[in-house]
């Protein structure tokens, strides 16, 4: 028998146990992720129960502990953590052992409820997740890879929107294609004081003239005064630019920086929590760049609504530091998109 919906959200948080060390009354729901997965909302998750509430609650409202129910949301929650730790998605074999470790349930369970996870319902339901072969750490053997629905979606999604503005034949900053690059970069010197490396150089000249650009490395390597030369000359170029970064901190050091505004990403797309963003394919930003600072802070998710956002012709670059922060968005199909040519990333800067 179907038990009603508020039975499962006033008790069902029991459906596993998520020890985090958090004290807390048995039953309550506290999610306070980046999102409460809409897949784990409905299953009723709690993300901070201890083992043996957990347990004692299942037991109560005579959920079995090796209830199909409660492993394949199980599934489904150990796949949002791993995005809390900038995972698009779980190799198939590591997700079904930290399943069986949060569950302490067979691997013969957890691998036949995966697949019915996997599967469309009766009546024409999406799945609970997706699985899906992607290609191996450094061009290794391929992997099966399982996806909440969300997530893969705003993937493909993404790489999408990346290719559309690396191919368009637009550009709204055609100068930098002609430019007399030693005039440009004497005239930067006089403005800075300072002269660009080799790196730098390349890096200036790479996110002016092409469409989409990556700027990575570690402190003290450059990137700033990188970004602040790249931001100079289009501006001098009366170019429309627009500045961006996922936290206030961040956006108040990119202004700092180039003398020019920034605001959050939330805040430039007037994203509102729940809602759509203000800005979108359909309503794009008046921009001909768009620097995106910190980019390895951002959500899978929220990267995607950004770029959407970006319109055509325009210039997108993205500056972070992978080993800074973990990102929703790292190791996507979108990253081969993100280099010249779909090739190898360029120059660190």
């Amino acid at each position: 028998m179907t038990r009603p919906v508020s039975t499962w959200r006033s008790l069902t948080a029991s459906l596993i146990s998520c020890s985090s060390g958090r004290k807390q009354w048995p039953w309550s729901v506290d999610c306070d992720s980046a999102y409460c997965r809409p897949a784990l909302t409905r299953s009723g998750l709690s993300c901070g129960m201890p083992t043996d509430w957990a347990i004692i609650a299942a037991q109560s409202v005579g959920i079995p502990h090796d209830s199909p129910e409660r492993v394949k949301a199980g599934l489904q929650y150990a796949l949002s953590q791993s995005t809390d730790q900038g995972h698009c998605f779980l190799p198939e074999e590591q997700l079904i052992k930290d399943a069986v470790k949060l569950l302490q349930v067979d691997t013969g369970l957890v691998i036949e409820c995966l697949a019915e996870l996997a599967e469309p319902g009766e009546g024409g339901e999406e799945p609970g997740v997706v699985r899906e072969k992607v290609p191996g750490p450094d061009g290794g053997e391929p992997v099966t890879a399982i996806y909440l629905v969300p997530f893969h979606r705003a993937e493909l999604s993404l790489s999408a929107q990346l290719l559309r503005l690396l191919r368009t034949e637009e550009d709204r900053m055609p100068g930098f294609r002609a430019v007399a690059w030693d005039k440009a970069l004497t005239w930067l010197k006089a403005r800075t004081g300072a002269d660009l490396a080799p790196e730098q150089e390349a890096a200036v000249k790479l996110a002016l003239t092409e469409k989409v650009a990556v700027l990575t490395g570690g402190p003290g390597c450059g990137k700033s005064f990188t970004v602040r030369s790249i931001v100079e000359l289009a501006r001098a170029r009366k170019a429309k630019v627009v500045l961006a970064a996922p936290t206030g901190r961040a956006a108040k050091r990119l202004s700092e920086l180039t003398g020019a505004e920034a605001s959050t990403v939330h805040r430039l797309l007037e994203l509102k929590p729940g809602g759509d963003a203000a800005y979108d394919r359909d309503r794009p930003l008046d921009a001909d760049l768009v620097v995106v600072d910190e980019a390895s802070m951002l959500d899978l998710l929220l990267a995607n609504k950004l770029v959407k956002a970006v319109p055509p012709g325009a210039h997108l670059l993205f500056v972070g530091d992978v080993d800074q922060l973990p990102s929703c968005g790292v190791r996507g199909r979108c990253c081969g998109t993100c280099s010249p040519k779909g090739g190898r990333s360029p120059p660190s800067a």
